[in-house]
């Protein structure tokens, strides 16, 4: 039977979610918690996330045996994936269920915190200076929409259309944390930290960005970086 399975991960430990050829990727963990339990089958992956880029609820699907007890299967995966990547909830799919291509959006979160620099939280947030929310989202609202963001996207990217529809952009004050969300029908390789990049450097600088024209190539730290949710 196919299966979805649901999960969360640091991605402070990996090397980026993609299976690598030196084995330190999410996928590469993953496959080897589903090999200790005797799953061998392909694995697929919703979204790509970079190296240092975490998730809440990223989504993979693989096929195992008809006997499995899914929540049993949870229970011995979590063994072998645990501390690194904690699976959340496994779901049986229909064999048409794709992760990527079956997903109707998907919504990241980028954390700019206020308070102190700490070692302890660095991988987890941007430290950053106090910020003026309202002028953030007058800057993220350029972004909503069906827009072209091939200026949005790595270079060398071999994506071939660039064209995303952003349904939300907006950034929210939470005690010392500014909490910037987006939510599309799709990403582009890098695209929400160079989004965020653009927006902070037209805070801080005189240069006003647009789609066309970024004012800066460098994306984003993406340790911030958080793959929230799959809409299917």
């Amino acid at each position: 039977m196919k299966i979805k399975l649901i999960y969360s991960y640091n991605g402070s430990n990996f090397s980026g979610s993609q299976s690598q050829p030196h084995k330190n990727s999410v996928e590469d963990r993953l496959k080897m918690a589903l090999f200790r339990v005797g799953i061998f089958e392909k694995l697929t992956t919703a979204s790509r996330t970079d190296k240092g880029v975490h998730a809440l609820n990223q989504v993979s699907t693989t096929n195992c045996g008809e006997f499995w007890d899914l929540n049993k299967l949870k229970e011995q995966l979590n063994r072998h994936a645990r501390p690194l990547i904690n699976i959340k909830k496994i779901e049986k799919v229909s064999s048409e269920f794709h992760p990527r291509f079956s997903a109707k959006k998907r919504s990241y979160k980028y954390i700019l915190n206020h308070s102190n620099f700490s070692p302890f939280l660095e991988n987890l947030c941007l430290f950053y200076d106090e910020i003026d929310v309202e002028k953030l989202n007058l800057s993220l609202s350029k972004f909503i929409g069906k827009h072209d963001f091939k200026e949005f996207m790595k270079t060398g990217s071999d994506i071939k259309d660039s064209i995303r529809e952003i349904y939300k952009a907006y950034a929210f004050s939470y005690k010392n944390l500014t909490i910037i969300k987006f939510q599309a029908n799709g990403f582009l390789r890098s695209q929400v930290r160079l989004m965020v990049a653009n927006a902070l450097k037209e805070q801080i600088s005189n240069q006003k960005f647009s789609l066309e024209k970024p004012i800066t190539r460098i994306p984003a730290s993406p340790n911030a970086l958080y793959l929230e949710r799959i809409f299917y």
